[in-house]
């Protein structure tokens, strides 16, 4: 099926040409073919944050490239971040939940508590990853006290937390 082609006329400041002709779109070589990637691209990723798995597919691939040079980094000085790893993991699912959260349904309010449940949970599921970096006092990051300079914080909250719950039970 071919798809028939439409005349768009647009005037863009000189940088954002510039910018365009030096970006880089797959299969794309003229600034028309980049306009025509482009709007592809958005149009795609607009419909796909509908859903989560490819919200996921899509946040992980936005983040891609970001996720290579810190490879390159880490194989090159020999180290390795597993707070970084675990932020990486777990950040695009906390977005893509928000991203594909946005439809609600007839129970608004359930659907809200649904949304509200998940990304605690999945916000949680970082933060425990974290704080099991924080076993030891050197941490497997590329500063290994990283983790130290803000457990006690956490911990300090914990018992704040503990306290407050053991004395409302006393009640």
């Amino acid at each position: 099926m071919s798809t028939q082609m439409q005349t768009l006329s647009v005037r863009v400041p000189a940088e954002d040409l510039h910018w365009l002709s030096s970006f880089e779109v797959p299969g794309a070589v003229t600034p028309s073919d980049k306009v025509r990637g482009l709007l592809s691209q958005i149009r795609r990723q607009q419909q796909d944050t509908m859903d989560y798995a490819r919200s996921v597919a899509w946040l992980r691939e936005l983040l891609n490239p970001f996720v290579l040079a810190i490879r390159e980094v880490e194989h090159q000085h020999r180290i390795h971040s597993e707070a970084v790893n675990a932020v990486v993991e777990w950040v695009p699912q906390i977005m893509a939940t928000i991203l594909s959260g946005r439809r609600f349904g007839n129970d608004t309010t359930a659907d809200l508590i649904s949304l509200e449940d998940i990304l605690i949970q999945r916000c949680f599921q970082l933060f425990t990853a974290l704080l099991r970096l924080g076993i030891t006092s050197r941490a497997e990051c590329y500063d290994p006290t990283a983790i130290e300079r803000h457990v006690g914080r956490v911990i300090e909250l914990a018992g704040l937390i503990s306290a407050n719950r053991k004395q409302g039970k006393g009640e």
